[in-house]
């Protein structure tokens, strides 16, 4: 079988790509990407490379030719992505691509207003009605995200401002992810699938504030706010309103809009989801936030030790 990987370039998708080929050849895997020069590595190794850009649907079904199995990297930025993914899905049948593996998140069902979970529940309706083969991997919130962007801005103002309320949402590492796409992509039995992919405890921003002070010694206060005063305050970080592409500020790449959905749906306890399918698929039991963040404590203290928290 030929396994196809689009977005082939980035952190998830060349996580997956290094699993899958302790398993497979070299000879076995089609790489997708809009740099295909980031994949000489791979190339050397016998892989496949080829050029694939989701607005592009041309170059998608080229790129797809020969492949049975496909794990579908979803796009990054909100707003974007329906269009985007149903181009490479109409592409990728096309090709005669007959199962995609596709990278969605948690929460994505009709109720959730949430903007992220509007794209991902779109995407998923379109492989659903496509008749393709189709896995959706429901990734839950990232603890790298948490970890890297979420804590120091924390520890630089000394407040964590949301507006969330008590909901609760759960976290997953990044390679957890990957190690269940890769499970998936590489095993029979999933057809027509939805998996959660997510951690097995439930936190508040007020509780992920408590670590972030447990691990460091700074205190945070935690700041529950209006909708309204929440979007003021990310406007004063820089954050554009609305989603626009390739935008990134430190360390978030996302705008007012969703953020706040995102909150607002937190609220509503639409991400308070748990589930054991990350032991199931991979063997291997969930780490978790608390787990997650003392393994990178030293670069939080740091963060902490060079702070001057606003007043």
């Amino acid at each position: 079988m030929k396994y196809l990987v689009t977005g082939a370039s980035g952190h998830f998708a060349t996580s997956a790509i290094y699993m899958m080929l302790a398993k497979i050849a070299a000879n076995d895997m089609i790489l997708m990407s809009r740099s295909p020069a980031k994949l000489a590595e791979f190339e050397k190794l016998g892989c496949t490379v080829r050029y694939g850009d989701y607005e592009k649907p041309d170059s998608v079904e080229s790129a797809a030719q020969g492949a049975e199995k496909m794990l579908m990297i979803s796009g990054h930025m909100v707003g974007y992505r329906i269009p985007q993914h149903s181009n490479a899905i109409d592409a990728a049948m096309r090709a005669g691509v007959k199962h995609i593996v596709y990278t969605s998140y948690y929460g994505s069902t009709a109720e959730n207003t949430a903007l992220i979970c509007r794209d991902h529940y779109g995407t998923e309706q379109k492989l659903i009605a496509s008749g393709v083969t189709w896995t959706a991997m429901r990734d839950g919130f990232y603890t790298d995200t948490i970890v890297n962007a979420a804590m120091p801005l924390a520890l630089r103002t000394g407040r964590w401002v949301h507006c969330a309320g008590d909901g609760r949402m759960s976290f997953v590492d990044r390679d957890d992810c990957v190690a269940s796409a890769a499970a998936v992509m590489l095993s029979e039995g999933h057809e027509n699938r939805v998996y959660n992919i997510t951690g097995t405890e439930l936190w508040s921003f007020a509780d992920v504030a408590a670590l972030t002070t447990e691990i460091t010694g700074k205190p945070i206060q935690t700041n529950d706010v209006t909708d309204v005063e929440l979007y003021a305050y990310l406007r004063s970080l820089g954050i554009p309103a609305e989603a626009i592409k390739e935008f990134n500020i430190g360390g978030f790449a996302s705008s007012c809009d969703d953020i706040v959905s995102c909150d607002r749906a937190i609220r509503d306890n639409m991400f308070a989801i748990t589930s054991d399918d990350i032991r199931l698929l991979t063997g291997r039991e969930a780490k978790s936030l608390r787990t997650f963040a003392k393994e990178h404590a030293d670069f939080l203290r740091a963060v902490a030790a060079g702070s001057n928290a606003e007043k």
